[in-house]
């Protein structure tokens, strides 16, 4: 694949289960190594020091250490950033408010999947990236979240911050879809086209049922 990136552009990566979207934006972040192709980052490779602080990555998956409290994830992270201690301050409650993580004060132990998502999101955007990478941002959300995250992405543009986004939920991804277009039709020819035809109804379903 092939793709670019511009200011205040939000990109929407999709494909079927397994097809790799989620190795490309690990590739992108400098998870993963490349065995072939290049990776430019603002110029940079993804190892780049300065390349990697201009860079918000929220997991599919995330885990955070499980004795840790939200503001204490957060902590950890704008230590890394180097940001200092009154913006710090102000950063880390501004995102917990965001994430609806502001009120909550158990461990992470103790937190739902979508809580955890929700964490994961906050502390991608706490550095105030240049390039936000969202790897299925909105698993395990509630409306109010889905709602809260397309508002997101949606002030990021507005400011010139790029947005990858990788989901496969075409309903996520067709917020960038210029207003009109059918996303799942277009996604399914696409991946059809691609794959061998195929008997999506088993013949023991459609031959008329058991024999004597």
């Amino acid at each position: 694949m092939t793709f670019e990136l511009e200011p205040g552009q939000v990109f929407g990566l999709l494909g079927p289960n397994g097809a790799g979207k989620t190795s490309v934006v690990k590739m992108i972040a400098g998870l993963l190594r490349l065995d072939a192709g290049e990776v430019s980052i603002f110029g940079s490779s993804p190892g780049d020091p300065q390349a990697r602080a201009q860079l918000g990555f929220a997991p599919e998956d995330p885990d955070f250490p499980k004795f840790l409290r939200a503001s204490e994830v957060l902590d950890y992270f704008a230590r890394l950033l180097g940001v200092d201690q009154a913006d710090r301050k102000r950063r880390i409650t501004e995102t917990l408010a965001f994430a609806g993580l502001d009120s909550e004060r158990r461990q992470i132990r103790r937190y739902s999947k979508g809580m955890k998502q929700r964490l994961g999101i906050a502390q991608a955007i706490l550095g105030r990236p240049k390039l936000l990478i969202l790897d299925e941002p909105t698993a395990d959300l509630d409306p109010l979240g889905r709602r809260d995250v397309r508002t997101l992405i949606e002030r990021l543009k507005d400011s010139g911050v790029a947005v990858l986004l990788n989901s496969h939920l075409l309903s996520e991804v067709e917020l960038v879809v210029p207003q009109g277009s059918n996303l799942e039709d277009v996604f399914v020819q696409l991946v059809e086209a691609n794959q061998p035809p195929r008997d999506h109804m088993p013949s023991f379903i459609t031959d008329g049922g058991p024999t004597s």
